[in-house]
């Protein structure tokens, strides 16, 4: 994963020492160990917030290509045609025709379908700019969590920021869940019994 820049990120970084109830930091260019542990931590932050939640501003869908494996690499003779997932992918969210046989193994998918496979993945963002308000502050939690075995002693003010920060989180999916129409995206029936759905 590429390294944050110094300015990009630092205004998530001093936030998540703020909660720490401790000195920001200026930015990750600081020639601090305080620094150098959240450049370190930053980017699984980040990954670990966007997992969460198919986010609508992180959200892509895209045609795959037809790729080819690495040499010594073997094959799946059931599912032929090879697909290599983008670098920017975070979390494969589906594959949007539902006549598809495949399987994720690693970066490739496996598939029975020639000519392009679509899906629909949770993108990397790099540019905090970017970054909705409050998923910043969720990151910012989420960084403060990771780092809170080094530099908060206290179990209480440990416990606080981790309920804090599923606070956080729980408020960005509420804010980002109506960022779409109600038609189903996979073509069924918009009229669902849910109770069906919720025994079956």
């Amino acid at each position: 994963m590429t390294a944050p820049s110094p300015i990009a990120t630092s205004t998530i970084a001093s936030q998540a020492f703020r909660f720490m109830e401790l000195s920001a930091i200026s930015s990750f260019g600081d020639d601090t160990p305080q620094a150098r542990a959240a450049s370190e931590q930053y980017p699984i932050a980040l990954k670990i917030c966007l997992e969460q939640q198919d986010f609508s501003f992180a959200r892509r869908l895209v045609t795959l290509p037809v790729a080819e494996l690495p040499e010594g690499r073997a094959a799946d003779p059931d599912l032929i045609y090879v697909y290599k997932l983008p670098g920017d992918c975070v979390k494969l969210r589906a594959v949007t025709n539902n006549t598809v046989s495949w399987r994720s193994d690693d970066e490739y998918l496996f598939a029975d379908l020639a000519g392009g496979l679509p899906l629909r993945y949770t993108r990397l963002i790099t540019n905090e700019a970017v970054l909705p308000a409050l998923f910043q502050t969720a990151v910012a939690y989420q960084l403060a969590i990771l780092l809170m075995p080094t530099y908060v002693g206290s179990r209480t003010k440990r416990n606080e920021i981790k309920a804090d920060a599923a606070e956080a989180l729980a408020l960005v999916k509420q804010n980002d869940a109506r960022t779409a129409s109600e038609d189903r995206w996979d073509g069924g029936d918009p009229y669902v019994d849910w109770v069906f759905e919720a025994i079956r």
